[in-house]
């Protein structure tokens, strides 16, 4: 898969595909981004029978809502399940209508999850430089992710100073991973 850099629309960057989820990762090393720097997003594949983020996204302003999440986390980088969360727990009603879609691995392993379709929403929005991505190891509950996915508002905020799921939840022990009480608190169906 190719795709076009959206500072440089005129160059055709190759993707890299993830095998976990089928995503494609791609880096455009050009200058002239908002950031020094190459340039990343993330290409999230659409829920079944689904394209673009009109539809549900946009019934529930998921963009606005998903920047609105992220910002409420403060400045810098911060792995996916905490924007989940904090979108989740802004939008309970919003979030539960996803879940009830799509499910969430808090209630059952499943290929295509809420958290896939909220992950790709954050995907296409890179594009437009509304959010901003990078790579590295899910943490916690979320650590099944080989590549997990980190977001910011800022391109420019240092990734030494990321926040992780674990060092806001605390649930880097196995038993803790297990029992996944900070899923269950904000995840509609979670068993006890």
């Amino acid at each position: 898969m190719r795709q076009s850099c959206p500072f440089h629309t005129s160059d055709d960057v190759p993707g890299v595909r993830n095998p976990d989820d089928g995503s494609y990762r791609f880096e455009c090393d050009e200058p002239g981004h908002p950031a020094p720097g190459p340039y990343r997003w993330l290409q999230v594949p659409e829920p079944p029978g689904m394209s673009g983020l009109g539809g549900l996204a946009e019934e529930l302003d998921m963009p606005t809502r998903l920047v609105d999440a992220l910002r409420s986390l403060g400045e810098g980088w911060f792995e996916y399940g905490l924007v989940e969360r904090a979108y989740a727990l802004a939008h309970p009603d919003d979030f539960r209508q996803l879940v009830e879609r799509w499910g969430h691995t808090a209630n059952a392993p499943k290929e295509y999850t809420a958290s896939t379709y909220i992950g790709s929403l954050l995907g296409r929005m890179t594009r437009a430089a509304d959010v901003f991505y990078r790579a590295d190891r899910g943490t916690g509950r979320w650590s099944y992710n080989r590549n997990s996915s980190y977001w910011s508002l800022d391109p420019q905020a240092p990734w030494e100073d990321r926040t992780t799921w674990v060092s806001v939840i605390d649930d880097d022990a196995q038993a803790d991973r297990v029992a996944d009480l900070a899923c269950r608190a904000y995840v509609p169906g979670a068993k006890d």
